[in-house]
């Protein structure tokens, strides 16, 4: 990383931050229209006068859906989501193109040279509840040169392990 970061780094830093204080704000008003509106349907059941709490109740999922949505650390779990059927630990790898641009110097995996550009995969190990990762045990990353890259891809293409257990992705960013 460079000694001193760009405006557009700092502009997406005060983005995330101010997204996840949105988000938790949301989740916090959504848990108390849940605890009202519970309390007001168990105090009215029965009556005609279940109306409000029933609103409340709406109202509830609504914001706490809208914090979910909102704060980025919970979009970053969902778009890691499984199947709803998964549960326990899973293991992913996720892969993508490392740039000049991002001014590393990462000795490569496969040959130890040093690099600046060239493949970066993430090996991560998490618990998942439903499909959805709601905690990280370990996170670890591989740096691979450009020509170390297209062995280990051009490898990885023809052995196939058979592991179903592992899920691999392939993020793509671009400048």
């Amino acid at each position: 990383m460079s000694a001193k970061p760009s405006s557009v780094e700092i502009a997406d830093t005060v983005s995330d931050l101010m997204y996840g204080i949105a988000g938790w704000l949301l989740i916090g008003l959504g848990a108390a229209a849940l605890v009202s509106g519970t309390g007001g349907v168990i105090q009215h059941a029965g009556t005609g006068e279940t109306l409000v709490p029933l609103l409340l109740l709406g109202l509830a999922f609504l914001f706490i859906t809208s914090g979910i949505v909102v704060n980025p650390r919970f979009r970053r779990r969902l778009d890691r989501r499984r199947s709803l059927s998964r549960f326990g630990r899973a293991k992913t790898v996720d892969r993508r193109v490392l740039s000049p641009s991002e001014n590393r110097d990462e000795p490569c995996v496969s040959c130890g040279s040093s690099l600046s550009k060239g493949i970066v995969r993430r090996y991560r190990q998490e618990y998942v509840v439903a499909g959805i990762p709601v905690w990280t045990i370990s996170e670890h990353r591989n740096f691979y040169c450009p020509s170390c890259a297209t062995e280990e891809l051009s490898g990885l293409a023809s052995t196939d392990t058979g592991n179903s257990d592992v899920s691999e992705q392939t993020t793509v960013e671009t400048e």
